[in-house]
Protein backbone atom coordinates (compact mmCIF):
# COMPACT_ATOMS: atom_id res chain seq x y z
CA UNK A 1 0.00 0.00 0.00
CA UNK A 2 1.41 3.11 -1.21
CA UNK A 3 1.02 6.48 0.52
CA UNK A 4 0.08 9.68 -1.20
CA UNK A 5 2.66 12.36 -0.06
CA UNK A 6 1.58 16.76 -0.28
CA UNK A 7 3.41 17.95 -3.63
CA UNK A 8 6.85 18.63 -3.00
CA UNK A 9 6.22 22.26 -4.97
CA UNK A 10 3.87 23.35 -2.45
CA UNK A 11 5.01 25.02 0.91
CA UNK A 12 5.78 22.29 3.46
CA UNK A 13 4.98 24.25 6.58
CA UNK A 14 2.55 27.46 7.25
CA UNK A 15 2.93 30.70 8.05
CA UNK A 16 4.19 30.96 11.31
CA UNK A 17 1.43 33.24 12.47
CA UNK A 18 4.00 35.36 14.76
CA UNK A 19 2.30 38.73 14.46
CA UNK A 20 5.59 40.24 14.28
CA UNK A 21 6.59 43.32 12.09
CA UNK A 22 10.00 44.63 11.15
CA UNK A 23 11.07 47.61 9.93
CA UNK A 24 14.51 46.84 7.79
CA UNK A 25 16.77 50.91 7.32
CA UNK A 26 18.81 50.37 4.78
CA UNK A 27 21.51 52.95 3.53
CA UNK A 28 22.83 52.04 0.12
CA UNK A 29 24.79 54.90 -0.15
CA UNK A 30 26.76 54.41 3.25
CA UNK A 31 29.91 55.25 2.24
CA UNK A 32 29.24 57.86 -0.32
CA UNK A 33 27.56 59.95 2.37
CA UNK A 34 29.79 59.44 4.99
CA UNK A 35 32.54 60.74 2.06
CA UNK A 36 30.33 63.78 1.76
CA UNK A 37 30.19 64.19 5.55
CA UNK A 38 33.95 64.50 6.05
CA UNK A 39 34.70 66.76 2.82
CA UNK A 40 32.02 69.40 4.40
CA UNK A 41 33.36 68.90 8.21
CA UNK A 42 36.99 69.71 6.56
CA UNK A 43 35.76 72.61 4.47
CA UNK A 44 36.12 71.60 1.13
CA UNK A 45 32.75 72.23 -0.03
CA UNK A 46 34.04 71.89 -3.69
CA UNK A 47 34.32 68.09 -3.21
CA UNK A 48 31.52 67.90 -0.88
CA UNK A 49 29.54 68.75 -4.44
CA UNK A 50 31.61 66.52 -6.32
CA UNK A 51 30.31 63.83 -4.17
CA UNK A 52 27.00 64.33 -4.49
CA UNK A 53 26.25 65.23 -8.33
CA UNK A 54 29.73 64.52 -10.18
CA UNK A 55 30.88 60.62 -10.55
CA UNK A 56 33.02 59.89 -7.54
CA UNK A 57 33.54 56.23 -5.89
CA UNK A 58 35.11 54.22 -2.94
CA UNK A 59 37.52 51.39 -3.91
CA UNK A 60 39.37 48.98 -1.72
CA UNK A 61 42.54 46.12 -2.88
CA UNK A 62 41.15 43.62 -5.34
CA UNK A 63 42.35 40.83 -7.00
CA UNK A 64 43.48 42.81 -10.21
CA UNK A 65 44.15 45.98 -8.04
CA UNK A 66 42.37 48.37 -6.77
CA UNK A 67 38.41 47.65 -7.32
CA UNK A 68 35.33 49.82 -7.12
CA UNK A 69 33.16 49.30 -3.82
CA UNK A 70 30.55 52.43 -3.66
CA UNK A 71 29.79 54.10 -6.87
CA UNK A 72 27.58 56.78 -6.24
CA UNK A 73 24.40 57.76 -8.56
CA UNK A 74 26.08 60.20 -11.02
CA UNK A 75 29.39 57.40 -11.28
CA UNK A 76 26.48 54.48 -12.22
CA UNK A 77 24.73 56.66 -14.60
CA UNK A 78 27.97 57.08 -16.07
CA UNK A 79 28.51 52.89 -16.12
CA UNK A 80 30.54 52.45 -13.14
CA UNK A 81 29.76 48.82 -11.11
CA UNK A 82 31.04 47.89 -8.50
CA UNK A 83 33.76 44.94 -9.00
CA UNK A 84 35.60 47.42 -11.68
CA UNK A 85 39.07 48.89 -11.61
CA UNK A 86 40.11 51.46 -11.31
CA UNK A 87 40.93 51.82 -15.02
CA UNK A 88 37.79 50.96 -16.18
CA UNK A 89 35.94 53.71 -14.50
CA UNK A 90 37.99 55.95 -15.63
CA UNK A 91 37.68 55.14 -18.99
CA UNK A 92 33.60 55.40 -18.20
CA UNK A 93 34.19 58.68 -17.11
CA UNK A 94 36.84 60.29 -19.27
CA UNK A 95 38.99 60.57 -16.20
CA UNK A 96 36.74 63.25 -14.55
CA UNK A 97 35.57 60.53 -11.23
CA UNK A 98 36.68 61.06 -7.68
CA UNK A 99 38.03 58.36 -5.87
CA UNK A 100 38.94 57.73 -2.37
CA UNK A 101 40.04 54.66 0.03
CA UNK A 102 36.95 52.74 1.10
CA UNK A 103 36.76 52.89 5.30
CA UNK A 104 34.66 50.10 6.41
CA UNK A 105 35.66 50.26 9.95
CA UNK A 106 34.26 54.03 9.84
CA UNK A 107 31.02 52.93 7.77
CA UNK A 108 30.58 50.48 10.73
CA UNK A 109 31.04 52.75 13.27
CA UNK A 110 28.73 55.19 11.64
CA UNK A 111 26.54 52.70 11.68
CA UNK A 112 26.74 51.82 15.28
CA UNK A 113 25.94 55.13 16.15
CA UNK A 114 22.60 55.16 14.20
CA UNK A 115 21.94 52.32 15.64
CA UNK A 116 21.84 54.11 19.13
CA UNK A 117 19.77 56.94 17.61
CA UNK A 118 17.32 54.06 16.85
CA UNK A 119 16.96 52.78 20.76
CA UNK A 120 14.27 55.29 20.54
CA UNK A 121 11.74 53.79 18.15
CA UNK A 122 12.18 49.69 19.06
CA UNK A 123 14.19 48.20 22.31
CA UNK A 124 15.24 45.61 19.67
CA UNK A 125 18.15 46.98 17.03
CA UNK A 126 20.39 44.65 15.18
CA UNK A 127 22.27 45.66 12.32
CA UNK A 128 21.41 44.20 8.36
CA UNK A 129 24.63 43.96 6.97
CA UNK A 130 26.99 46.57 6.67
CA UNK A 131 24.44 48.66 5.44
CA UNK A 132 21.68 48.88 7.38
CA UNK A 133 19.12 48.16 10.46
CA UNK A 134 16.10 46.00 11.54
CA UNK A 135 14.05 47.38 13.94
CA UNK A 136 11.38 44.77 15.90
CA UNK A 137 8.73 47.68 15.89
CA UNK A 138 5.70 45.18 17.02
CA UNK A 139 3.20 46.85 19.15
CA UNK A 140 5.14 49.96 19.28
CA UNK A 141 4.14 52.09 15.83
CA UNK A 142 1.16 53.25 17.88
CA UNK A 143 3.39 55.15 19.58
CA UNK A 144 4.83 57.38 16.57
CA UNK A 145 1.44 57.77 15.26
CA UNK A 146 1.65 54.57 13.10
CA UNK A 147 3.88 52.51 10.81
CA UNK A 148 3.99 55.91 8.23
CA UNK A 149 4.84 58.10 11.11
CA UNK A 150 7.36 55.69 11.93
CA UNK A 151 9.10 55.36 9.02
CA UNK A 152 8.57 59.05 8.40
CA UNK A 153 10.38 60.00 11.56
CA UNK A 154 13.14 57.21 11.28
CA UNK A 155 13.84 58.91 7.99
CA UNK A 156 13.79 62.34 9.21
CA UNK A 157 16.47 61.34 12.12
CA UNK A 158 18.86 59.45 9.67
CA UNK A 159 18.27 61.98 6.54
CA UNK A 160 19.03 64.71 8.85
CA UNK A 161 22.75 62.86 9.20
CA UNK A 162 23.48 63.36 5.68
CA UNK A 163 22.45 59.63 4.97
CA UNK A 164 19.86 58.60 2.15
CA UNK A 165 17.29 55.69 2.96
CA UNK A 166 14.58 53.10 1.63
CA UNK A 167 12.54 51.76 4.30
CA UNK A 168 10.50 48.12 4.51
CA UNK A 169 8.32 47.00 6.82
CA UNK A 170 7.34 43.04 6.71
CA UNK A 171 6.72 40.27 9.13
CA UNK A 172 10.23 38.30 9.29
CA UNK A 173 13.73 40.43 9.10
CA UNK A 174 14.74 38.75 5.98
CA UNK A 175 11.92 39.88 3.99
CA UNK A 176 12.16 43.53 4.97
CA UNK A 177 15.90 43.55 4.32
CA UNK A 178 15.16 42.15 0.79
CA UNK A 179 12.41 44.65 -0.02
CA UNK A 180 13.97 47.49 1.30
CA UNK A 181 17.59 46.49 -0.69
CA UNK A 182 15.42 46.23 -3.86
CA UNK A 183 13.61 49.29 -3.49
CA UNK A 184 16.89 50.80 -3.17
CA UNK A 185 18.18 49.30 -6.51
CA UNK A 186 14.54 50.54 -7.95
CA UNK A 187 15.21 54.59 -6.47
CA UNK A 188 18.61 54.19 -7.93
CA UNK A 189 17.46 53.35 -11.10
CA UNK A 190 15.16 56.05 -11.25
CA UNK A 191 17.78 58.83 -9.87
CA UNK A 192 15.88 59.14 -6.57
CA UNK A 193 18.64 58.54 -4.65
CA UNK A 194 18.83 61.25 -1.96
CA UNK A 195 18.79 62.43 1.96
CA UNK A 196 15.32 64.15 1.13
CA UNK A 197 11.98 61.76 1.49
CA UNK A 198 12.08 57.75 2.10
CA UNK A 199 11.35 55.19 -0.34
CA UNK A 200 9.55 52.54 1.55
CA UNK A 201 7.28 49.51 1.19
CA UNK A 202 4.91 47.85 3.80
CA UNK A 203 3.27 44.76 3.50
CA UNK A 204 -0.05 44.85 4.09
CA UNK A 205 -0.95 46.73 7.58
CA UNK A 206 -0.52 45.77 11.29
CA UNK A 207 -4.26 45.52 11.91
CA UNK A 208 -4.09 43.29 8.58
CA UNK A 209 -5.26 39.13 9.23
CA UNK A 210 -2.75 36.70 9.33
CA UNK A 211 -3.99 35.19 5.94
CA UNK A 212 -3.79 38.72 4.35
CA UNK A 213 -0.58 39.86 5.59
CA UNK A 214 0.68 36.66 3.85
CA UNK A 215 -0.66 36.89 0.51
CA UNK A 216 0.95 40.86 0.24
CA UNK A 217 4.20 39.31 1.44
CA UNK A 218 3.92 36.50 -1.69
CA UNK A 219 2.39 39.65 -3.78
CA UNK A 220 5.79 41.77 -3.08
CA UNK A 221 8.82 39.34 -2.30
CA UNK A 222 7.38 37.08 -5.71
CA UNK A 223 8.88 38.96 -8.49
CA UNK A 224 12.41 40.24 -6.48
CA UNK A 225 15.47 38.45 -8.08
CA UNK A 226 16.74 35.07 -6.03
CA UNK A 227 19.93 36.87 -5.28
CA UNK A 228 18.05 39.23 -3.11
CA UNK A 229 17.57 35.97 -0.76
CA UNK A 230 20.93 37.15 1.40
CA UNK A 231 23.42 39.43 1.16
CA UNK A 232 25.96 36.61 0.51
CA UNK A 233 26.51 38.13 -2.57
CA UNK A 234 28.91 35.98 -4.04
CA UNK A 235 27.27 32.79 -2.76
CA UNK A 236 24.15 33.87 -3.99
CA UNK A 237 24.99 35.08 -7.47
CA UNK A 238 26.32 31.76 -8.22
CA UNK A 239 23.13 29.98 -7.32
CA UNK A 240 21.03 33.24 -9.60
CA UNK A 241 23.28 32.88 -12.45
CA UNK A 242 22.35 28.57 -12.39
CA UNK A 243 18.94 29.42 -11.88
CA UNK A 244 19.33 31.91 -14.92
CA UNK A 245 20.53 29.18 -16.84
CA UNK A 246 16.92 26.97 -15.84
CA UNK A 247 14.99 29.97 -17.18
CA UNK A 248 14.06 31.22 -13.23
CA UNK A 249 14.66 34.62 -12.58
CA UNK A 250 11.97 35.71 -10.03
CA UNK A 251 12.05 34.04 -6.15
CA UNK A 252 8.18 32.99 -6.84
CA UNK A 253 9.49 30.89 -9.84
CA UNK A 254 12.24 29.31 -7.67
CA UNK A 255 9.39 28.18 -4.61
CA UNK A 256 7.54 26.76 -7.24
CA UNK A 257 9.86 24.06 -8.18
CA UNK A 258 10.07 21.04 -6.27
CA UNK A 259 12.36 21.23 -2.64
CA UNK A 260 13.27 17.87 -3.05
CA UNK A 261 15.39 19.60 -6.36
CA UNK A 262 16.02 22.12 -5.32
CA UNK A 263 17.67 20.93 -2.38
CA UNK A 264 19.32 18.31 -4.29
CA UNK A 265 20.85 20.74 -6.89
CA UNK A 266 21.53 24.10 -4.53
CA UNK A 267 21.35 22.29 -1.15
CA UNK A 268 19.06 22.72 1.74
CA UNK A 269 20.03 26.09 2.67
CA UNK A 270 18.32 27.81 -0.22
CA UNK A 271 14.87 26.36 1.21
CA UNK A 272 15.82 27.61 4.69
CA UNK A 273 15.94 31.05 3.06
CA UNK A 274 12.92 30.54 1.27
CA UNK A 275 11.06 29.76 4.69
CA UNK A 276 12.37 32.32 6.57
CA UNK A 277 11.37 34.84 3.48
CA UNK A 278 7.90 33.50 3.50
CA UNK A 279 7.56 33.42 7.14
CA UNK A 280 7.05 29.71 6.99
CA UNK A 281 9.99 29.26 9.48
CA UNK A 282 11.17 30.91 12.24
CA UNK A 283 13.61 33.70 11.00
CA UNK A 284 15.29 35.38 14.06
CA UNK A 285 16.08 39.36 14.47
CA UNK A 286 19.80 39.12 16.40
CA UNK A 287 20.06 42.94 18.56
CA UNK A 288 23.28 44.44 18.24
CA UNK A 289 23.44 45.06 21.75
CA UNK A 290 21.95 41.93 24.36
CA UNK A 291 18.21 43.03 25.78
CA UNK A 292 18.92 44.55 29.57
CA UNK A 293 17.32 41.88 31.73
CA UNK A 294 14.73 44.49 32.97
CA UNK A 295 13.73 47.67 30.88
CA UNK A 296 11.23 50.33 30.48
CA UNK A 297 10.45 53.37 28.64
CA UNK A 298 8.71 56.34 28.57
CA UNK A 299 7.92 58.13 25.42
CA UNK A 300 5.80 61.64 24.89
CA UNK A 301 3.53 63.28 22.28
CA UNK A 302 4.95 66.42 23.17
CA UNK A 303 8.31 66.95 24.35
CA UNK A 304 9.41 67.68 28.08
CA UNK A 305 12.36 70.10 29.12
CA UNK A 306 11.72 71.39 33.01
CA UNK A 307 13.94 70.07 35.46
CA UNK A 308 10.98 69.04 37.45
CA UNK A 309 9.31 67.10 34.74
CA UNK A 310 12.47 64.97 34.22
CA UNK A 311 12.78 64.22 38.02
CA UNK A 312 9.02 63.19 37.78
CA UNK A 313 9.70 61.15 34.59
CA UNK A 314 12.83 59.57 35.87
CA UNK A 315 10.94 58.80 39.16
CA UNK A 316 8.21 57.17 37.85
CA UNK A 317 10.44 55.11 35.37
CA UNK A 318 12.39 53.42 38.84
CA UNK A 319 8.71 52.73 39.68
CA UNK A 320 8.09 50.64 36.64
CA UNK A 321 12.00 49.18 36.88
CA UNK A 322 11.32 48.11 40.53
CA UNK A 323 8.83 46.67 39.80
CA UNK A 324 9.39 44.22 36.85
CA UNK A 325 12.90 43.28 38.96
CA UNK A 326 10.72 42.58 41.83
CA UNK A 327 8.38 39.84 39.59
CA UNK A 328 11.57 38.49 38.53
CA UNK A 329 13.24 38.17 41.99
CA UNK A 330 16.03 40.45 40.77
CA UNK A 331 18.41 43.36 41.82
CA UNK A 332 20.10 45.84 40.01
CA UNK A 333 23.94 46.03 39.89
CA UNK A 334 23.75 48.25 37.55
CA UNK A 335 21.60 51.14 35.61
CA UNK A 336 21.60 53.17 32.19
CA UNK A 337 19.29 55.68 31.47
CA UNK A 338 19.06 56.61 28.23
CA UNK A 339 17.41 59.89 27.10
CA UNK A 340 16.57 60.30 23.48
CA UNK A 341 15.70 64.43 22.75
CA UNK A 342 14.02 66.08 19.76
CA UNK A 343 17.04 67.32 17.53
CA UNK A 344 18.05 63.14 17.62
CA UNK A 345 20.82 63.46 20.13
CA UNK A 346 21.46 61.22 22.76
CA UNK A 347 22.46 61.37 26.05
CA UNK A 348 23.33 58.71 28.31
CA UNK A 349 23.50 58.66 32.10
CA UNK A 350 25.11 55.04 33.53
CA UNK A 351 26.04 54.07 36.98
CA UNK A 352 26.60 50.95 38.69
CA UNK A 353 25.54 49.87 42.38
CA UNK A 354 27.66 48.02 45.07
CA UNK A 355 25.82 45.39 46.13
CA UNK A 356 21.90 44.48 44.06
CA UNK A 357 19.26 46.53 45.10
CA UNK A 358 15.91 47.21 43.98
CA UNK A 359 14.83 49.99 46.52
CA UNK A 360 13.41 52.60 44.82
CA UNK A 361 14.15 55.53 47.15
CA UNK A 362 18.33 54.81 46.79
CA UNK A 363 18.17 54.61 43.34
CA UNK A 364 16.24 57.55 42.76
CA UNK A 365 19.07 59.04 45.02
CA UNK A 366 21.62 57.91 42.83
CA UNK A 367 19.94 58.88 39.40
CA UNK A 368 19.01 62.52 40.69
CA UNK A 369 23.16 63.32 41.36
CA UNK A 370 23.06 62.58 37.50
CA UNK A 371 20.19 64.59 36.26
CA UNK A 372 21.39 67.65 36.35
CA UNK A 373 24.02 66.71 33.81
CA UNK A 374 21.30 66.10 31.28
CA UNK A 375 20.84 69.16 28.75
CA UNK A 376 17.52 68.64 27.46
CA UNK A 377 18.14 71.49 24.39
CA UNK A 378 14.74 71.35 22.36
CA UNK A 379 13.03 68.94 24.55
CA UNK A 380 12.76 65.20 25.56
CA UNK A 381 10.66 62.89 23.33
CA UNK A 382 11.91 59.27 24.92
CA UNK A 383 13.76 58.03 27.85
CA UNK A 384 15.06 54.48 28.94
CA UNK A 385 15.93 53.16 31.62
CA UNK A 386 17.47 49.49 32.16
CA UNK A 387 19.22 47.50 34.28
CA UNK A 388 21.87 45.66 32.16
CA UNK A 389 23.88 43.83 34.82
CA UNK A 390 21.48 42.37 37.93
CA UNK A 391 21.34 39.99 40.26
CA UNK A 392 19.30 37.46 42.49
CA UNK A 393 18.01 39.06 45.31
CA UNK A 394 15.58 37.36 47.22
CA UNK A 395 12.84 39.61 49.33
CA UNK A 396 14.29 37.97 52.39
CA UNK A 397 17.56 39.88 51.66
CA UNK A 398 15.45 43.42 51.56
CA UNK A 399 15.22 45.03 54.82
CA UNK A 400 11.55 44.27 56.91
CA UNK A 401 8.89 47.17 56.33
CA UNK A 402 8.48 49.53 59.53
CA UNK A 403 12.64 48.92 60.41
CA UNK A 404 13.86 51.71 58.76
CA UNK A 405 12.41 54.03 55.99
CA UNK A 406 15.73 54.03 54.43
CA UNK A 407 17.31 51.06 54.78
CA UNK A 408 20.21 51.38 52.40
CA UNK A 409 21.38 55.01 53.67
CA UNK A 410 20.66 54.71 57.53
CA UNK A 411 21.38 51.35 57.96
CA UNK A 412 24.86 49.85 59.23
CA UNK A 413 27.25 47.36 58.46
CA UNK A 414 27.95 46.45 54.58
CA UNK A 415 24.60 48.03 52.84
CA UNK A 416 25.17 51.45 54.57
CA UNK A 417 29.06 51.14 53.33
CA UNK A 418 27.74 50.39 49.99
CA UNK A 419 25.44 53.25 49.83
CA UNK A 420 28.14 55.49 50.63
CA UNK A 421 30.30 53.76 47.77
CA UNK A 422 26.83 54.39 45.53
CA UNK A 423 26.62 57.77 46.25
CA UNK A 424 30.49 59.44 45.97
CA UNK A 425 30.67 57.27 42.18
CA UNK A 426 27.48 58.87 41.29
CA UNK A 427 28.28 62.34 42.15
CA UNK A 428 32.65 62.04 41.47
CA UNK A 429 31.79 59.76 38.51
CA UNK A 430 32.08 56.00 38.22
CA UNK A 431 35.29 54.43 39.48
CA UNK A 432 36.59 57.00 41.77
CA UNK A 433 35.90 54.50 44.92
CA UNK A 434 38.31 51.90 44.69
CA UNK A 435 39.20 49.21 46.55
CA UNK A 436 41.53 46.20 47.25
CA UNK A 437 41.43 43.26 46.02
CA UNK A 438 43.74 40.23 47.24
CA UNK A 439 45.35 38.30 44.36
CA UNK A 440 47.34 35.13 44.61
CA UNK A 441 50.73 36.50 44.41
CA UNK A 442 53.73 36.18 45.69
CA UNK A 443 55.68 39.19 45.42
CA UNK A 444 53.99 41.90 47.61
CA UNK A 445 53.62 44.59 44.27
CA UNK A 446 51.58 41.62 42.51
CA UNK A 447 49.39 40.31 45.27
CA UNK A 448 46.63 43.28 45.75
CA UNK A 449 45.14 45.39 43.40
CA UNK A 450 43.12 47.87 43.17
CA UNK A 451 39.63 47.88 41.58
CA UNK A 452 36.42 50.21 41.38
CA UNK A 453 35.00 49.61 44.91
CA UNK A 454 31.35 48.92 43.21
CA UNK A 455 32.77 45.62 41.39
CA UNK A 456 34.59 44.65 44.62
CA UNK A 457 31.70 42.07 46.23
CA UNK A 458 31.45 40.11 43.21
CA UNK A 459 35.47 39.96 42.45
CA UNK A 460 36.64 40.09 45.72
CA UNK A 461 38.40 36.64 46.61
CA UNK A 462 38.49 34.85 49.86
CA UNK A 463 43.04 33.63 50.17
CA UNK A 464 42.58 31.83 53.27
CA UNK A 465 46.38 29.60 52.51
CA UNK A 466 49.13 29.24 50.15
CA UNK A 467 51.99 30.55 49.54
CA UNK A 468 50.66 34.33 48.64
CA UNK A 469 49.50 34.18 52.69
CA UNK A 470 51.83 36.36 54.18
CA UNK A 471 53.52 34.90 56.92
CA UNK A 472 55.28 37.81 58.70
CA UNK A 473 54.09 41.50 59.47
CA UNK A 474 53.10 43.90 56.51
CA UNK A 475 53.89 47.47 56.27
CA UNK A 476 51.44 49.99 56.40
CA UNK A 477 52.74 52.04 53.50
CA UNK A 478 54.06 50.11 50.35
CA UNK A 479 56.00 52.33 48.06
CA UNK A 480 54.55 52.09 44.44
CA UNK A 481 57.52 50.79 43.37
CA UNK A 482 61.13 49.63 45.39
CA UNK A 483 63.53 52.59 45.96
CA UNK A 484 67.56 51.33 46.34
CA UNK A 485 69.34 51.83 49.09
CA UNK A 486 72.86 51.77 49.67
CA UNK A 487 73.64 49.15 53.01
CA UNK A 488 76.61 48.19 55.44
CA UNK A 489 76.27 44.89 56.24
CA UNK A 490 79.04 42.98 58.56
CA UNK A 491 78.78 39.69 56.64
CA UNK A 492 77.05 39.38 53.02
CA UNK A 493 73.97 37.46 54.75
CA UNK A 494 74.07 39.29 57.61
CA UNK A 495 71.03 42.09 58.08
CA UNK A 496 71.60 46.20 57.44
CA UNK A 497 73.96 47.70 59.88
CA UNK A 498 73.72 50.99 58.18
CA UNK A 499 71.69 52.10 55.13
CA UNK A 500 71.41 55.37 52.68
CA UNK A 501 68.15 56.12 51.87
CA UNK A 502 66.93 58.89 50.05
CA UNK A 503 70.04 61.12 50.30
CA UNK A 504 70.16 60.12 54.15
CA UNK A 505 72.62 57.93 56.38
CA UNK A 506 70.44 55.88 58.73
CA UNK A 507 71.98 53.86 61.50
CA UNK A 508 70.14 50.29 62.17
CA UNK A 509 69.40 50.03 65.85
CA UNK A 510 67.04 46.68 65.28
CA UNK A 511 66.51 44.31 62.96
CA UNK A 512 64.59 40.79 62.04
CA UNK A 513 64.74 39.03 59.51
CA UNK A 514 65.31 37.32 56.88
CA UNK A 515 62.12 36.44 55.45
CA UNK A 516 62.54 34.89 51.77
CA UNK A 517 60.34 35.66 48.92
CA UNK A 518 60.54 33.99 45.57
CA UNK A 519 59.07 34.74 41.94
CA UNK A 520 56.83 32.49 39.86
CA UNK A 521 59.67 30.34 38.27
CA UNK A 522 56.90 30.08 35.02
CA UNK A 523 57.48 34.23 34.24
CA UNK A 524 61.27 33.80 33.38
CA UNK A 525 61.30 30.36 31.59
CA UNK A 526 65.20 29.07 31.36
CA UNK A 527 66.46 31.89 33.91
CA UNK A 528 66.60 31.58 37.73
CA UNK A 529 63.60 33.18 39.42
CA UNK A 530 64.33 36.10 41.23
CA UNK A 531 64.38 35.81 45.32
CA UNK A 532 64.41 38.62 47.78
CA UNK A 533 65.39 38.93 51.36
CA UNK A 534 63.32 41.01 53.00
CA UNK A 535 64.08 42.16 56.48
CA UNK A 536 62.29 44.55 59.34
CA UNK A 537 64.65 47.13 60.12
CA UNK A 538 64.44 50.47 63.05
CA UNK A 539 66.90 52.94 62.47
CA UNK A 540 67.98 54.92 65.72
CA UNK A 541 66.01 57.78 65.03
CA UNK A 542 62.63 55.54 64.83
CA UNK A 543 61.99 54.70 61.78
CA UNK A 544 61.34 51.28 60.69
CA UNK A 545 61.45 50.11 57.07
CA UNK A 546 60.92 47.08 55.15
CA UNK A 547 64.05 46.50 53.15
CA UNK A 548 64.82 43.48 50.74
CA UNK A 549 68.29 42.62 49.10
CA UNK A 550 67.51 41.22 45.90
CA UNK A 551 69.28 38.31 44.36
CA UNK A 552 67.59 37.97 40.95
CA UNK A 553 69.95 37.50 38.12
CA UNK A 554 68.49 40.14 36.07
CA UNK A 555 67.55 42.64 38.61
CA UNK A 556 64.55 43.93 39.89
CA UNK A 557 61.83 44.71 36.96
CA UNK A 558 59.60 47.49 37.06
CA UNK A 559 56.60 48.38 35.30
CA UNK A 560 57.86 51.09 33.13
CA UNK A 561 60.19 48.43 31.66
CA UNK A 562 63.56 49.87 33.69
CA UNK A 563 64.94 48.05 36.35
CA UNK A 564 65.20 49.50 39.90
CA UNK A 565 68.92 48.72 40.02
CA UNK A 566 69.72 49.87 36.69
CA UNK A 567 73.44 50.70 37.25
CA UNK A 568 73.23 49.13 40.63
CA UNK A 569 75.24 45.84 41.54
CA UNK A 570 73.34 43.00 40.39
CA UNK A 571 72.72 41.65 44.06
CA UNK A 572 70.92 45.23 45.31
CA UNK A 573 69.51 46.28 48.93
CA UNK A 574 66.13 48.25 48.28
CA UNK A 575 63.10 49.78 50.82
CA UNK A 576 60.33 48.50 49.88
CA UNK A 577 57.82 49.74 52.61
CA UNK A 578 57.45 52.33 55.67
CA UNK A 579 55.74 50.23 59.30
CA UNK A 580 53.73 53.09 61.11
Amino acid sequence: MSTRHPDPARPVRPGTGSGRRILALHLPLLAIDRQVLIAQANGAADAARHWRHSPAACHAPGPRGPMITTPNPAARAAGVRAGMTLAEARARTGGDILLAPADPRGDRRALACLADLADRFSPTVGLDGDQGLLLDITGVAHLFRGEAGLIARAGALIGARGFGLTAAIAPTPLAASALARARADQARADHRMGTGSVAAVVVADDRAMPDEIHAALARLVGPLPPEMLSQDGERLRRIAEGLARLGIRRIDALDALPRSSVAERFGPGLLDLLDRLYDRAPDPLHPRRPQAPAEVRMSWAEPIGRAEDIAAATAALVGDLVADLGAAGLGARRLALSVHLVDGRLQRVELGLALASREPRHMMRLLAERLDRIDPGLGIEVMVLAAPVVQPLADLDRPLPGLGQTPLSTGTGGAAVAALIDRIDARLGNGRVRAVRVEAGVMPETAIRLIPAAIAPEQAMQIDDGPHRATAPRPARLLTRPEPALVVAALPDDPPARLRWRGRLHRVHLADGPERLTGPWWESPGAPAEARDYYRVETEEGLRLWVFRSRGSAGLALEDGGSADDGAPEHGWFVHGIFA
